[in-house]
Parts: C-alpha cells; sequence; structure tokens
C-alpha cells in the first residue's frame, strides 16, 4: 500500500492541467511538462517497424511460371479461366471457313478459280393457255337478260292499262314551314299580323300607307302566301287543270287573274327582316301557329317543336277569321265518309275538292247560303263551259236546302224562291225543304245520304256549306273577352281589345256608335274595312269603325246581289221591281195536250223579279238596302251608307229609289260588244 503513490508518482506530479497553445501541458503540485516534445522518462517513442519485415510496394508482378510441353490429360470446361474471372459462360459460336487460301492459291497459279462455276439458269416455263372469255359471256347474257326484263315492264304496264289499274293515286302536298326552324324566327318586330286572311292584309296596306318605314311581320297557320277566298267558289272550277299552288291563276271576264294578293319577292327572309333597321319591310312565317298572346308584357307565343317561342311586339292584330261549320253526322262519322266530305274554306281544301269533283260523277252540295249557291251554280256552270272528252258523261250535281228557297236568312221567302230557280237552270237539280238526317258508306265505296223526305241518294263526294263561325281559341289563353251574343273578341269602336291589341274581321265583335250596339260581319268587304280601319289605328290615328254591314252575291249575268245595312229575312220588307215584258203571259195548252205547263218556268215568271230594289224596316225606319239585279255603281255602298245614318222612314222609299237611280233601271242592257260602235270601212 505504501508503494502505490510512489509507483504512480511520475503520473500525479501535477494536479492541475493547463492546455497551452503549443500542446499539452499537465500541473501537478505546481511543476508542468509538455508531453508532445519533452516526453521524459515516463513514454519512450517505438518504432512502427520493429521486429517486422520491410516490404516493398506495389508488389511487382511475379515471373511467369516455367512453360512446360504437357497438356492438361482432364477436359477443360469452355472459357477456361486459370485466374479464375468470374467470366459469363458463353460458347463462341465456330467461325464460317474462311476462303483466303483458295483465293491465295488462285493467285499464285492465275488460272481459273477453284470456286464452283455459276451454272445455267433454268429455261423458261411454258406460257399458260389464253383464258376464257367469260367476260364476253356475261355481257351477252346481261344484255339478254335487260331486254327480258324491259319487256316483261312492258308487258306489265299494257296488262295494267287494260285492267285500268294505271291510274297514280294522288295525296295531298306536305304542309311545309317557312322558315323551317324556330331560331330564324325575329325576336321582336313592330306590327304583328296574326292572320293573312282580307283584314290581316288590308291592314298591312293601311299600315304602310300611314307609316312609310314600317315593319310589318305576319303569322298565318296555312302554308301559302296571302290569297283572296272569293274565287274558290267560284272560277277556279272552271280550270281544266287542277289548281296550280305557285299560281294559284283562273280566268275571268277573258283574263287571267290570280287569287295572291302579293308575289314571293314582295316578303324578305325572315333573318334578313330581323336583320333590317329600318323599313319599309315586310316578311311571313307560313305554318306557324301562336298558342297565345301576353297583352300586358307584349309578347306571342308561337308553337314550336320545343314548346312556344316568344316574339316581342309593339302592335299587334288579331285576324284569326272563321272556320267552317259541318253537320255533326259528318263529325262522326268513319274516315272513310269524312274522305268523302268537304267544307271549303282553305286552299288545301280546293286541291283535294277539285280532283275529287273531276273523278266523280254525282256531287251533292248542302246549304242554301253564300257559299252554297255560288259552288252549285258554278259547278253546275262548269258542265258547259269546260271541256271534257266525248265519252265522258257531265257530273249530276244535287242542291239541297231546308227552306223553301236559297238565302233564307237574307232574302224574303219569293225572292228566295224565284233565285233558285237560276241555279235550276244550269241543270242542277235542287232539292228544297230538306235536310241530311244521316250518311253511311255503300259496298262499293259511294257515299249514301238519307233525307228528311224518306229518300235517299248515292253520291261521290258532298259540300257542306252551312255557315262559319268565329276562330276564338286565343281567347281563354290570352284572357280576352268574348261576346257571349254575337259571339267573337270584345272590341271597342277602333277595334281595340288590350293596349296595342287589335282585332279585326270574321272574329271581331265591335261596338258601334251609330247604331249604339254590337256587331259582328263575316262578309269579305267588311273584312277588308275593319282590317283598314285597324291598320291605320295601330300607327296612331284613331279612326272608329262605324260602317255598316255589306256583302254581295254575283251568279255570272243571272244574279247580282248587293246588300248594304241590316238585312234579314225575318224583319218587315217593301220591295220594288221594274215590270219588264208585262204582256207577256203563259199560253194555256190545249185540250189533250197533256199537263199544265210549269208557271216557274214561264216568261213570265222569269221576268217578274228581274230588276228591283228591297227595302228593310225596323219600327217604319230604314236599316237596310238590297239591290236586285241593278247595274253596277261605284259608290253605291258609300251612297247608302250615308243614306242609312240619315235614319229615313217608309215614306221616304220613293225618293231613296229616285236618288239611287232606280228609275233610270233598264229591264235589258246591251252587252260590251254590242255597244261597240262598229269602225269605217275601208273600201278597195
Amino acid at each position: 500500500m505504501l508503494n502505490c503513490p510512489l509507483r504512480y508518482c511520475n503520473h500525479f506530479r501535477r494536479f492541475n492541467a493547463v492546455i497551452a497553445n503549443n500542446g499539452l501541458e499537465t500541473t501537478f503540485l505546481g511543476n508542468s511538462r509538455k508531453y508532445n516534445k519533452d516526453k521524459g522518462d515516463c513514454c519512450k517513442d517505438i518504432s512502427q517497424t520493429e521486429g517486422k519485415r520491410i516490404e516493398e510496394w506495389p508488389k511487382c508482378d511475379p515471373p511467369p511460371p516455367a512453360w512446360t510441353a504437357n497438356c492438361p490429360r482432364d477436359p477443360q470446361p469452355p472459357n477456361y479461366d486459370p485466374y479464375r474471372i468470374k467470366v459469363p459462360d458463353v460458347v463462341v459460336p465456330p467461325l464460317p471457313p474462311s476462303n483466303a487460301k483458295p483465293m491465295i492459291d488462285c493467285a499464285r497459279t492465275k488460272g481459273p478459280c477453284s470456286v464452283k462455276p455459276i451454272p445455267d439458269p433454268p429455261p423458261c416455263p411454258p406460257p399458260p393457255p389464253p383464258p376464257f372469255p367469260w367476260n364476253y359471256v356475261w355481257s351477252i347474257v346481261s344484255f339478254f337478260g335487260l331486254m327480258g326484263l324491259i319487256y316483261k315492264l312492258y308487258l306489265w304496264r299494257e296488262m295494267q292499262i287494260k285492267l285500268g289499274e294505271n291510274v297514280v293515286k294522288w295525296r295531298p302536298r306536305r304542309k311545309v314551314k317557312a322558315p323551317i326552324h324556330s331560331n330564324d324566327l325575329p325576336a321582336c318586330v313592330q306590327y304583328l299580323i296574326i292572320g293573312t286572311g282580307a283584314a290581316g292584309w288590308a291592314a298591312y296596306r293601311a299600315i304602310m300607307e300611314h307609316d312609310k318605314t314600317a315593319k310589318v311581320f305576319f303569322i298565318t297557320r296555312e302554308d301559302c302566301l296571302p290569297y283572296i277566298q272569293p274565287p274558290m267558289s267560284k272560277h277556279m272550277w272552271w280550270n281544266p287543270e287542277p289548281p296550280d299552288i305557285k299560281t294559284l291563276n283562273y280566268i275571268e271576264d277573258g283574263r287571267r287573274h290570280t287569287m295572291y294578293l302579293a308575289d314571293c319577292k314582295t316578303f324578305l327572309d325572315p333573318v334578313k327582316f330581323y336583320r333590317k333597321k329600318k323599313g319599309p319591310a315586310v316578311s311571313i312565317a307560313t305554318g306557324w301557329c301562336v298558342l297565345r298572346v301576353d297583352a300586358d308584357d307584349h309578347v306571342a307565343w308561337v308553337k314550336t317543336m320545343c314548346g312556344e317561342q316568344p316574339i316581342y311586339y309593339e302592335r299587334c292584330l288579331l285576324a284569326p277569321g272563321a272556320r267552317a261549320l259541318n253537320l255533326s253526322i259528318f263529325k262522326s262519322a268513319p274516315k272513310s265518309v269524312r274522305d268523302k266530305v268537304c267544307t271549303l274554306r282553305t286552299i288545301r281544301d280546293l286541291e283535294i275538292a277539285y280532283r275529287q269533283v273531276k273523278a266523280s260523277k254525282h256531287v251533292v252540295i248542302i246549304g242554301g247560303g253564300f257559299l252554297g249557291c255560288e259552288l252549285a251554280w258554278h259547278l253546275g256552270r262548269m258542265n258547259k263551259e269546260v271541256e271534257r272528252h266525248e265519252d265522258e258523261e257531265p257530273i249530276k250535281i244535287v242542291h239541297i236546302f231546308k227552306d223553301k228557297g236559297i238565302m233564307a236568312g237574307v232574302l224574303p221567302e219569293y225572292i228566295g224562291e224565284w233565285a233558285a230557280e237560276k241555279i235550276k237552270r244550269e241543270d242542277v237539280t235542287v232539292v228544297p225543304k230538306t235536310q241530311v238526317y244521316d250518311a253511311f258508306e255503300t259496298p262499293d265505296g259511294r257515299l249514301e245520304l238519307t233525307l228528311s223526305n224518306g229518300s235517299s241518294i248515292v253520291t261521290d263526294y258532298v259540300f257542306v256549306a252551312i255557315g262559319t263561325e268565329p276562330r276564338v281559341e286565343l281567347a281563354e289563353p290570352s284572357f280576352l273577352e268574348l261576346d257571349p251574343v254575337n259571339g267573337g273578341f270584345l272590341v271597342n269602336t277602333e277595334l281595340e281589345a288590350r293596349t296595342h291589341l287589335y282585332v279585326a274581321g270574321d272574329a271581331a265583335s265591335f261596338y258601334s256608335q251609330w247604331k249604339d250596339t254590337r256587331l259582328r260581319l263575316n262578309h269579305y268587304g267588311n273584312a277588308e274595312e275593319q282590317g283598314y280601319v285597324a291598320g291605320a289605328n295601330m300607327t296612331g290615328y284613331w279612326v272608329p269603325c262605324n260602317m255598316e254591314p255589306h256583302f254581295r252575291l254575283t251568279l255570272g249575268n243571272s244574279l247580282d246581289m248587293e246588300g248594304v245595312g241590316e238585312i234579314g229575312a225575318c224583319m218587315s220588307t217593301v220591295g220594288i221591281f221594274k215590270p219588264c215584258n208585262v204582256d207577256t203571259k203563259p199560253q194555256a195548252p190545249a185540250a189533250g195536250d197533256g199537263d199544265r205547263p210549269c208557271y216557274k218556268k214561264s216568261e213570265e215568271y222569269q221576268n217578274r223579279y228581274k230588276r228591283g230594289m228591297l227595302f228593310y224596316l225596323r219600327d217604319e225606319t230604314i236599316v237596310g238596302f238590297l239591290f236586285w239585279n241593278m247595274p253596277p255603281i261605284d259608290d253605291r255602298y258609300e251612297v247608302a251608307t250615308e243614306i242609312l245614318r240619315a235614319r229615313p222612314t217608309y215614306k221616304d222609299i220613293n225618293l231613296i229609289a229616285e236618288l239611287l237611280g232606280f228609275p233610270e233601271t233598264k229591264c235589258d242592257y246591251l252587252s260590251e260588244e254590242q255597244l261597240k260602235e262598229p269602225g269605217p270601212c275601208i273600201k278597195k
């Protein structure tokens, strides 16, 4: 134990340790020593190579081993590596045989090479035999086959001609809209006219007259341009060919006329119309239907494939017109029966009815009004005017009406019975005081009508002309008022139903200031006048509609009837007629000559009501005139209107007749050819 402090005396001589800049310094009991330089006796430096053999580095290559001629007897693996270097175990393919030696030998000997000579090419094969000319065979077979097919078609056509089955079945044309797409309709217009009848076109003329820069847009349910309706029941039936929808021409007084009121060039395309900033401009959308009109927001909603499309307007006119009435027996009849019945209201009806009538042998007309009388007279005249084949028989026409005479709602009975004789003279069978009770199809495909007199008629085609009713489908969805008495839209004297929304034509029930009552007129002339008044008011004028009812019925040279004012068969009437051929009396038949001749066919009866005037009275006041076969005068309607506004009485009948030119009326008038004076004779 005592040796321990002595053993480690050198190590613990100093206790404090001080780290100096040049090395480690230990301080113990006041003495210090640096070990990195002066180690003293305590630590000795020992060499690293002490007791070891020093070899040079890097080592030099060992001497190559001595070569021995002994080959290894054991088979060696491929790619034997005596140094055991990791080489992939890959077998190298053998090299191709070298041709160096033959080429060297050839070069030394300078003779023919040892390469084998190239053999001669094999001989060419013999040419194949020419193919069989199948194309000529097929051509000949095809030619004769085609000729045989044509011959078979020829024989089939000849057989069809013999059997009479080669008649092509005509079908009505498709209804095409213009413009086709609803996106082409204008978004907003200045003047919007719904309907292209007489009132709509007259309103357009009034708008263009008062507003030179107006932009007018038409919307119509029909798929054609605006046209006039009266020729549909008159001269259109005298055409030898069916009506052409492109022209709609007819002949009257030796001149060619058209039913169209305007040409296609008059109307702009709807897209160009909308892009045009300033008028005058007019466009039309045919085949489109207006579902409702919002008068508060000035919007008309058009029916499209996707629902409704709005068209905003500044002024709008409703001129929907009227639809033809039909008998209930035909409404509930099968389609085969309804296809043989026509009401004749539109151009499409005329296109279908014309071909049906021309292909028929028997036609029946039901109704004794304006349309029924015109159809009966002109169809009867058609058998005389239109040329037909020698073997073709004239069409038998039957006119059925429920009263004793025609125009029973307007004419007194004796005048209507006299006018019916004019239709009889055109070889038309008149059946008065008769109604149709039932209709059904016969086994041979014709139509049989059961009449109220107990008989029946078998016919091919039927016209129903029993009147019209106004189109008021827009009233309920548009919140417009209807007239419960007269029918139609309720409008004021200026034909305005709501603010900037007007109604004119057959569907307007307007208030007349002069008569202090409401009127609804369904005649062509009145529709034109109402349209003109409505068009003027749409441009800013304030024109009252105080017109008098006006109509005209013309049956060639047989009858010319013109009425002004309130006219009705139930009213009191006073008639004055010209005494034409008073001395002519029917001759009594001799004894044994048979039955007494018909008085209605006598000359006296035909001349009794040849020319005259009828005055219609209400409470001893004249409220209407009827000019019966009077010579035409241009301003007769205006003069008669002024006379009616003076409220004349029955005491003024003679004076009024003198003012209207009745005393100067002649029984017979010369034709235009007879009135022409012969020119001077130029002698040779």
